[in-house]
């Protein structure tokens, strides 16, 4: 453990680890800044640069004059987590406001898009409605910006307070914590921090596949790089506007490589790498059937309504790819698609890949326990108690306690996504089947669009975007987590720090520490 200074001032850990979100955001602009100056764009990648060094500055500054009180308890982690996925956008979005003169909830937009790996835009060229500023396109823009767009896109999908288990050895931080608080923890390595090193050995290593493949599809270099960052990331960013479309159908297939490699089980990759003797989710499985079922319906869908054959082969299958990633990659406009094919992509958007993912929605996992729960519940109403369904899924066996957090997080999408919907149909007056799909996109992190969000929508449809994308990647309940968390703060602050009465089974109470 690093030594603490002599005179540093003891403060509670949660509001030492406040700095951190400069942390973040420090690292997306140093990434994006070093590819600018590869591609000779020296006035943007010098400016993001500065930037960068003075939110480091801030951070370690703020760090080294203070040190924790105590041990962080597990509300703390909460309310951080969330804190920090509004904070990092807000503080990333601040240098692309000042270098592009663009109004600052632009900026904010893209940033949040970024961090959550949503992947919708409003670089789309069009004139901001309340300020009259022109908002360029994604061709438009500096090098340094693109790269700035898919370096959110990158720290965001892993998990941008993962990165924050290296300072637990600072202490105060528990690294137990923060990754299963973020919902992208799993102990493949008897140490939590060899396995959270093994989980981004993993993410940079799939990255780095998924480049190549593209590259031996015959794009660029630079292409092949950022499409594998947004593409593993599931984020969808793209350097063209018309997205996959602009490239042959060759290279769209290679690109499927990323979305895939994505929104697999982290720790089923490391496992196969590895050699490991333990099970594999089965989740793979599942969203592979899941994929296929979808595309062939959605295939129908077009070809009834006048599509060929082979044109709706090709958009059924890699949209419905791309949605149930949550990637957002497009081949064709989605805009002018049949209304049944947008419900059926919205369904589709809603499933997500695999837990331990970076991919949104319920998870793969989730629809499988649902199902199992159906199937339950359909053959006892049959046949009555008499006929036993077994409740398991691979080697575990699925508890009362899994079937409720499951349809607690079901029921929280989909009564978001309703409240928004209708939200979001009265703020952009689109139609209500493309504002679900609008809204729906956003929530699940997925980023395909049917062009609400653009440059020229008003801020309130901007503002509405912004919240379905980080109400959806902390799964909306990781929000209620947080307020709850807070509340208990407030709680033990009246009670001048003694005990207050909160749930014990959630470990709020307790310091944590690193096992």
């Amino acid at each position: 453990m690093a030594k603490t200074p002599t005179r540093a001032i003891r403060i509670p850990p949660l509001l030492r680890y406040f700095v951190l979100p400069f942390l973040s955001s420090s690292i997306t602009l140093f990434m994006s800044s070093l590819l600018g100056f590869v591609e000779d764009d020296k006035t943007f990648a010098l400016q993001f640069a500065l930037w960068g060094f003075l939110y480091l500055a801030v951070t370690a500054a703020f760090l080294a004059a203070t040190t924790p009180s105590r041990q962080m308890f597990g509300d703390e982690v909460y309310v951080l987590i969330a804190y920090s996925w509004i904070v990092t956008p807000i503080l990333s979005a601040l240098p692309v406001s000042y270098t592009l003169k663009i109004p600052f909830h632009d900026a904010w937009f893209e940033a949040v898009s970024g961090y959550t790996t949503t992947g919708l835009t409003i670089f789309t060229g069009g004139i901001s409605p309340e300020s009259g500023t022109y908002i360029p396109a994604v061709e438009e823009l500096p090098p340094t910006v693109l790269w700035w767009r898919a370096s959110t896109q990158w720290i965001g999908g892993f998990g941008i307070v993962v990165l924050f288990y290296t300072l637990a050895q600072l202490g105060g931080l528990p690294a137990y914590l923060v990754g299963q608080a973020e919902g992208r923890y799993e102990r493949l390595e008897p140490s939590i921090a060899k396995s959270l090193r093994a989980l981004m050995q993993v993410y940079i290593f799939i990255t780095l596949i998924a480049a190549a493949a593209l590259l031996l599809s015959g794009a660029s270099p630079r292409d092949s790089l950022y499409h594998a960052m947004t593409g593993v990331a599931t984020g969808g960013f793209s350097t063209h506007s018309n997205s996959l479309g602009y490239y042959p159908p060759v290279v769209g297939l290679a690109s499927l490589v990323g979305m895939l490699l994505g929104a697999s089980n982290f720790a089923d990759i490391y496992t196969f790498l590895k050699r490991m003797k333990r099970p594999y989710s089965g989740e793979v499985t599942t969203l592979l059937k899941l994929l296929a079922t979808g595309a062939v319906g959605g295939m129908a869908i077009l070809a009834l309504t006048g599509y060929r054959l082979s044109e709706a082969a090709w958009d059924s299958f890699y949209h419905v790819a791309s949605a149930i990633t949550g990637t957002g990659f497009s081949v064709a406009d989605l805009s002018s698609k049949p209304e049944a094919y947008k419900a059926l992509l919205v369904g589709v958007m809603l499933v997500g890949g695999s837990v331990l993912s970076t991919t949104g929605g319920i998870k793969v996992y989730r629809v499988m326990v649902i199902a199992k729960s159906f199937r339950m519940v359909i053959v006892e109403s049959i046949y009555g108690r008499s006929r036993a369904v077994s409740l398991r899924l691979g080697r575990s066996q699925l508890t009362n306690e899994d079937i409720r957090r499951t349809l607690a997080v079901f029921f929280s999408f989909i009564l978001t996504l309703f409240v928004g919907s209708i939200l979001l149909t009265i703020s952009s007056k689109a139609h209500f089947v493309d504002a679900l799909f609008e809204a729906q996109s956003a929530l699940c992190t997925v980023g395909l669009s049917v062009n609400i969000a653009n440059a020229s929508a008003y801020w309130h449809t901007k503002l509405m975007l912004i919240g379905l994308m980080m109400a959806g990647r902390l799964e909306v309940i990781g929000y209620l987590y947080a307020i709850s968390g807070a509340r208990s703060i407030v709680s033990r602050l009246s009670l001048g720090g003694k005990k207050a009465k909160t749930p014990t089974k959630l470990g709020w109470r307790e310091p944590i520490t690193a096992h």
